[in-house]
């Protein structure tokens, strides 16, 4: 039996538990056995105690599927959004790229559901399978220091868009305004809100034992700015962390990442939301974005010069024909060196290459990759246009194939497991090329035992990722 309770948001009982409802903010106290027709609905009943009166609650509807606390280990497989089916129960919570929980981990998918999903631009989503118990995505970051991140960059950047209120027409006098409203952009950018963090960010980074960035375990919606700015940020400092930076390093590339963009909210929305290509004029118009960051963050004395480089260099290119200013870089290891002069500022060649694969798996690139054609575009474009060294170090802690992947194989030694369904069980550390595999329904969609498939083993299996 299921139902449909809305919690205050003060209240800490046990048994409201996030993992086994879904999640929705109602500014009321609302109790019924159907679930509303829309995410938000207002009501007014009695509360307990002498008064009555509207509360800001969570809206929590229990599936009879997975009951509340239910103790199982996950068993996760990551599906591609239009592979699922109804009564497909998820396996992990799914969050708003503000930071707000969506829908929580163990609750029964519909057909409708499945359609709004996608309608919000989610591309993936994590199902429960028997016999995938062993297959935990590796968490790059806890899921609430990813919304806390959210929360601060999404304030961040609605207030800068509010102190700046640009539109079209006014581009001319940005510079001018920008400067007029240093003391308000001061308060909101690198707030101390923010900058609190951000170290989070880093500690749980700099305590991971391992650093393989799987980046199916960050959000997998349609990135805006800020989410974008959240991945960017992660995957910078994981390269960071290869290369050593001491923590106040790590500081000044996390400040300098989560704010590279910023020059973005002072730009009309259709010239960074746009898949297509923009005219000559429009790239021109865009390029500036550089530029107005810049003069953000270089006029905050909160804000190290080395942080703001970041939003000023990060679309220069090593061969010298990137923007705003056409400077070169030279392909070498990002590390402390004051004999560097007029090149391309080392945190800005992370977050170069950080911003590029980003793009390619979110499709802010007008196309959208999966991990393995994201990590070999990165590739290719080392040495010319990113940081060559740099492209290296990431792809030694990106998994090709992710952990979670679903896949199909294509091509076995037993020909009889052509076109059974699988999933990336655990990472291979000497080959990231070759995981292991669970295989767990056959071409016809019929679950059977899985099967452990060790491929720094097995010679002869190829498979591709569906996700």
């Amino acid at each position: 039996m299921g139902g449909i309770v809305v919690v205050p948001n003060r209240c800490r009982h046990p048994c409201v538990r996030p993992e086994s409802a879904a999640v929705f903010p109602l500014p009321c106290y609302f109790l019924s056995s159907r679930a509303p027709k829309t995410f938000t609905q207002k009501a007014k009943i009695p509360l307990p105690g002498p008064s009555i009166r509207p509360v800001w609650g969570r809206i929590v509807f229990w599936n009879s599927t997975f009951p509340p606390a239910t103790g199982r280990r996950k068993r996760m497989v990551r599906y591609n959004i239009d592979d699922v089916t109804d009564d497909m129960v998820l396996g992990e919570s799914i969050f708003m790229p503000t930071g707000e929980l969506l829908l929580a981990a163990g609750f029964k998918l519909t057909e409708r559901y499945r359609l709004r999903l996608k309608q919000m631009g989610f591309h993936t989503v994590g199902i429960q399978v028997e016999g995938t118990e062993d297959v935990t995505p590796e968490k790059i970051i806890s899921d609430h220091v990813q919304a806390e991140m959210a929360v601060s960059v999404s304030k961040t950047t609605d207030a800068v868009r509010n102190v700046l209120r640009v539109r079209k027409e006014g581009v001319q006098n940005l510079r001018k305004m920008i400067r007029e409203n240093k003391t308000q952009l001061n308060k909101y950018l690198a707030s101390s809100g923010l900058a609190r963090t951000l170290e989070k960010l880093i500690d749980e980074i700099l305590n991971n034992p391992t650093v393989v960035l799987n980046m199916s375990a960050l959000q997998n919606v349609k990135a805006d700015l800020f989410s974008h700015a959240i991945n960017v940020t992660t995957i910078a400092l994981c390269i960071g962390r290869k290369y050593h930076f001491s923590y106040d390093e790590l500081k000044q590339l996390a400040m300098g990442a989560i704010n590279f963009d910023i020059g973005l909210v002072a730009l009309p929305a259709e010239l960074h939301e746009r898949n297509g290509e923009l005219s000559p004029e429009e790239f021109k118009q865009y390029q500036q974005h550089t530029v107005y960051g810049y003069l953000m963050l270089s006029q905050n004395p909160s804000i190290a010069p080395t942080s703001a480089a970041v939003a000023l260099q990060h679309h220069e290119y090593q061969d010298g024909t990137g923007f705003p200013r056409g400077m070169k870089g030279e392909n070498r290891p990002p590390l402390k060196d004051f004999s560097r002069k007029k090149v391309i500022h080392r945190f800005a060649e992370i977050v170069a290459v950080a911003d590029t694969y980003d793009m390619l798996l979110t499709g802010r690139m007008g196309v959208t990759l999966d991990t393995y054609h994201g990590v070999r575009r990165v590739i290719e474009m080392g040495g010319t246009k990113l940081n060559a060294d740099i492209v290296k170090t990431f792809a030694s802690i990106v998994p090709v194939y992710p952990v979670g992947a679903r896949l199909r194989i294509t091509d076995a030694p037993a020909s009889q497991l052509v076109g059974y369904y699988g999933v990336v069980a655990r990472d291979n550390p000497d080959d990231l090329e070759k995981p292991q595999i669970v295989l767990y329904e056959t071409r016809k969609r019929l679950r059977i035992p899985p099967i452990l498939i060790d491929l720094a083993k097995r010679d002869g299996v190829a498979f591709e990722i569906l996700t």
